[in-house]
């Protein structure tokens, strides 16, 4: 399982989630600052082993064939950054204990991981 941080997380989680062994990578330590939606759903198109963790929203209207995993973070801004971290790495802790079939799922406090269910609705 690889993990890549979108650019509105802070810098500090990948290095506590790599502390903790897990392969971790931020947007912007990538230099890829800016990167539109669409190069990253066509990342997660492609790359089964790979767990998108952002806040935005728009990753839950699921309207992509989706090969990786996507995680969407509902946690508070408004919570110290500290405990914000341990919210996120916790849910990520217990996403890498399990096998998943799911490929959606939230972030909830106090670190709770939700499956979000995906259903389309034919035209």
């Amino acid at each position: 399982m690889r993990i890549l941080l979108d650019e509105n997380f802070p810098l500090t989680v990948m290095g506590r989630l790599r502390a903790l062994g897990f392969q971790a990578e931020h947007l912007i330590a990538l230099g890829e600052r800016g990167t539109p939606d669409s190069a990253i759903r066509e990342r997660l198109e492609t790359e089964a082993d790979l767990v998108f963790v952002t806040q935005d929203t728009e990753f839950e209207e699921w309207d992509f064939p989706c090969r990786g995993i996507v995680v969407v973070s509902h946690v508070r801004q408004a919570l110290p950054i500290a405990e914000r971290i341990e919210i996120w790495v916790r849910a990520l802790r217990t996403l890498a204990e399990q096998p998943v079939a799911i490929r959606l799922f939230e972030i909830w406090e106090p670190g709770v991981l939700a499956p979000i269910e995906v259903h389309k609705v034919e035209d």
